[in-house]
């Protein structure tokens, strides 16, 4: 199997191609489209939900933007 049938295969039926390895998965195989969304959906739940130290962390007057 050559690298263009591989390439006609994940346009064709989309998803990931898992290549194992001796251990555990080596190779993951996705379209460069796939990829860079998994990366702006990571990348916005990032942006909108702050760490977890500081959910449950209570603001002071400090916290404000005063100078």
């Amino acid at each position: 199997m050559n690298i263009q049938e591989i390439r006609e295969i994940m346009e064709e039926e989309g998803g990931k191609m898992i290549i194992p390895g001796e251990d555990s998965p080596t190779l993951i195989i996705m379209t460069l489209d796939d990829y860079r969304k998994g990366k702006e959906v990571k990348h916005q739940n990032k942006k909108n939900n702050p760490p977890k130290e500081l959910e449950k962390e209570p603001l002071t007057i400090d916290d404000l933007p005063f100078n």
